[in-house]
C-alpha cells in the first residue's frame, strides 16, 4: 500500500509548507517536510508576544503533529536537481554525523520563504532587531526592558535617559505599525506603573522612504492611522532615508545622527539564498519564483517543469502580483493541497481577504469590501488573531490570556 504512495517533498515549515503538509491526503502521499525550522511562527501575532500580550508558545506550532504521518528534517536545502528529481540538503547542526545530504522526490513544492530585506544598509544586520519568528520577539521583548533597566540607573542625565528611551521602527507597514502601537500599549498600560520616574521620557518614532504609512490602504484609513498616532505621541517619518545603523543610534539622510535605545526593522521581505541560485523563471524586482496559475515552476524559458510548483513569499503567480502574506501564502497552500488531493479542476484565483492593522489603545483600521476604523476594527484585529491559531489547545489558551491579561496584568508585570 505504502510503495504506491508518491512522495512529496515540501521545502519550508512557514505558512504555506505546514498548511500543505497538513492539510495532504495521507493515503495518497508520503510527506516530507525539510526546513531549518522546527516550528511555524504565527507572524501576525509576534508583536503582541514581544509586548508581553500572549505567552510565546501561543504564537508557534511545531510542524512535526503525532495525529499527522509525516517526516520533518532539520536541514537547509543547497540546490534542486529538478531533472533527477532530487535535492541536495546540509545539515543545520554543525556536529551531525551527516553534514549533506540528498533526498528523492516524485513532487518537490518549493516554499522557503523570504528572509529580512536590508537594502544593504550598513550596520543593521549587527544591531538592528527584526520580528520573523519567536526568537526575534523574545529579543525584542528583552532589549525594551533592558532600556528601561538602564534608564533606571542613577547619575543619568535626563538626555541619556531619554536616548536610551527613544524607540525606532523602521517601516510603515502593518508589521512595523502593529509593533509600535503595542509598544505605546505597553508603556503606557504596563511600563508607566513599573517605572514612573521615567514618564514623559519614553518615545517612539517610524520611520519610512515612503511618504504614507500603510501603503495598501485607502488613503483616509492612511490619514486616520496618523491621527491616531498624534494622539499617542509617535512620530511617524516618512520620505526618511536610513543611511546606516550603529549600537545606540542610527543615521538618516535627512536629520544625521538619531539617538536611540532600540532599532526594530520591518522593511519587507528579500528571496531567500535558495531561490536566488534556482535555475528557474523569477520576477524581474526582487526575484521570487515565477509560477503559472497551476502554481507549478517555470524554467527560464517558459517551460514547466514536471512535478514542481512553488508557494508562499518565494512565489508569485504569472501577472497576479500577489503580496508577501500570510493570507496569501495558505491560499495557496489550501488550493495546491485539495488540488493534489483530488486533481487539478481550475487554475488558483486569490481572493482579496481585508487588510487589518493595529493602531494601540483598542484602536485600529480595516481595508476590504467595508473600510471602517475604530473600535470594531479593534475586535475585528482580535477576532483574526484567534482565528490565525490552527489548533483547539492554542485557541483556548489564546481566550484564557485575554481574560489574565484583563485581571492581572501583561505577563511580565503581573498585579
Amino acid at each position: 500500500m505504502s510503495s504506491s504512495k508518491q512522495n512529496i517533498l515540501i521545502i519550508g515549515s512557514g505558512w504555506a509548507g505546514s498548511t500543505l503538509a497538513t492539510s495532504l491526503d495521507e493515503n495518497k502521499f508520503s510527506i516530507t517536510v525539510v526546513s531549518p525550522e522546527s516550528t511555524t511562527p504565527y507572524t501576525p501575532l509576534l508583536a503582541s508576544a514581544a509586548c508581553g500580550l500572549y505567552d510565546y508558545s501561543l504564537v508557534e506550532t511545531p510542524i512535526r503533529h503525532t495525529g499527522k504521518r509525516m517526516k520533518y528534517i532539520k536541514a537547509r536545502v543547497l540546490d534542486i536537481d529538478f531533472k533527477g528529481k532530487n535535492v541536495k540538503c546540509q545539515s543545520v547542526f554543525e556536529d551531525a554525523p551527516t553534514n549533506e545530504f540528498v533526498i528523492d522526490y516524485d513532487i518537490v513544492v518549493v516554499a522557503p520563504g523570504c528572509v529580512n530585506q536590508t537594502f544593504n544598509t550598513p550596520g543593521v544586520a549587527e544591531n538592528a532587531l527584526f520580528l520573523r519568528n519567536v526568537k526575534d520577539a523574545m529579543k525584542v521583548s528583552s532589549q525594551v526592558q533592558n532600556c528601561f533597566e538602564k534608564a533606571s540607573i542613577p547619575g543619568l542625565t535626563e538626555q541619556q535617559q531619554r536616548s536610551l528611551l527613544h524607540f525606532v521602527v523602521v517601516g510603515a507597514g502593518p508589521t512595523g505599525v502593529e509593533v509600535s502601537s503595542e509598544l505605546s500599549d505597553l508603556f503606557a498600560d504596563t511600563y508607566s506603573k513599573l517605572y514612573p520616574h521615567l514618564n514623559g521620557k519614553v518615545s517612539i518614532t517610524i520611520h519610512d522612504i515612503a511618504e504614507n504609512v500603510l501603503s495598501g490602504f485607502d488613503s483616509k484609513l492612511q490619514e486616520y492611522a496618523m491621527s491616531s498616532f498624534d494622539k499617542r505621541n509617535v512620530e511617524v517619518l516618512t520620505g526618511s532615508h536610513i543611511e546606516k545603523v550603529e549600537k545606540a543610534c542610527l543615521f538618516t539622510k535627512e536629520k544625521g545622527r538619531i539617538e536611540c535605545g532600540v532599532v526594530i526593522w520591518a522593511t519587507g521581505n528579500k528571496c531567500s539564498p535558495l531561490v536566488e541560485t534556482l535555475p528557474v523563471k523569477k520576477t524581474p524586482r526582487n526575484p521570487r519564483i515565477l509560477t503559472d496559475d497551476f502554481l507549478r515552476i517555470y524554467t527560464p524559458s517558459s517551460t514547466l517543469i514536471d512535478s514542481a510548483y512553488a508557494l508562499g513569499d518565494a512565489a508569485d503567480v504569472e501577472d497576479a502580483r500577489l503580496p508577501t502574506t500570510a493570507e496569501v501564502a495558505c491560499q495557496k497552500a489550501s488550493y495546491l493541497a485539495k488540488s493534489l488531493n483530488r486533481g487539478f479542476e481550475k487554475p488558483f484565483r486569490y481572493e482579496q481577504a481585508a487588510l487589518v492593522a493595529y493602531l494601540g489603545q483598542n484602536d485600529g483600521v480595516i481595508s476590504g469590501k467595508k473600510d471602517y476604523s475604530g473600535a470594531q476594527a479593534w475586535i475585528a484585529w482580535r477576532s483574526k488573531n484567534f482565528l490565525w491559531t490552527r489548533t483547539w489547545r492554542q485557541k483556548v489558551l489564546i481566550v484564557v490570556g485575554w481574560l489574565l491579561d484583563l485581571v492581572t496584568g501583561r505577563a511580565i508585570a503581573p498585579r
